[in-house]
């Protein structure tokens, strides 16, 4: 392994699990007031088929979450994490037949937040969204979409400075997901 966190257990995994908390609770109210132009929902998968990169904290509670699932569905999923290659545009190799996520309660920041308007630090003039999301819109409310993306920015920097395991190259989630168990 690459100097990764293994256990499912300790101090960076339930800071990364208060981080994603966070996150959930600053998209929910996005969600419940903009419902009608949100278009994510079970089985929508659009998103799904890009290459997003995740911290190698992140890549070991994916692999929490895989050694949870039975047999079968762990080894449909390594095997599609080995066969996946960006340049193909393939699906997340966690996406299911059914275009569900598998590991949905230990997905990663970018999978809890893709769909709303984001905003990145490294980024500040531009605002992106998912194409299916958010169509024909005027104006958004900018201290309930935008202004918590800030606090999620700094919460995330002061996670990675307090735990040198969330620190390091972020990679797609299928090379995680080819290693070994968390």
């Amino acid at each position: 392994m690459t100097g990764e966190p293994q256990r499912g257990d300790g101090p960076a995994r339930d800071r990364l699990r208060r981080h994603l908390r966070l996150i959930d609770d600053g998209v929910r109210p996005v969600v419940e007031r903009y419902a009608e132009h949100v278009r994510c929902g079970p089985g929508c998968s659009d998103c799904c088929h890009q290459s997003f990169a995740v911290s190698p904290l992140e890549g070991a509670l994916l692999r929490e979450g895989l050694d949870e699932l039975p047999a079968a569905a762990q080894a449909d999923i390594r095997a599609r994490a080995r066969a996946w290659r960006p340049e193909r545009r393939e699906p997340c190799p966690v996406l299911g037949d059914d275009g569900r996520c598998r590991l949905y309660e230990h997905r990663p920041r970018i999978c809890r937040k893709y769909g709303i308007p984001l905003w990145h630090p490294d980024r500040p003039h531009e605002v992106r969204c998912c194409p299916l999301n958010f169509r024909d819109m005027a104006d958004i409310d900018a201290a309930l979409i935008l202004d918590p993306q800030a606090g999620w920015a700094e919460d995330w920097i002061r996670l990675r400075e307090q735990h040198p395991e969330a620190r390091g190259l972020d990679r797609p989630i299928a090379e995680h997901l080819r290693e070994g168990p968390a």
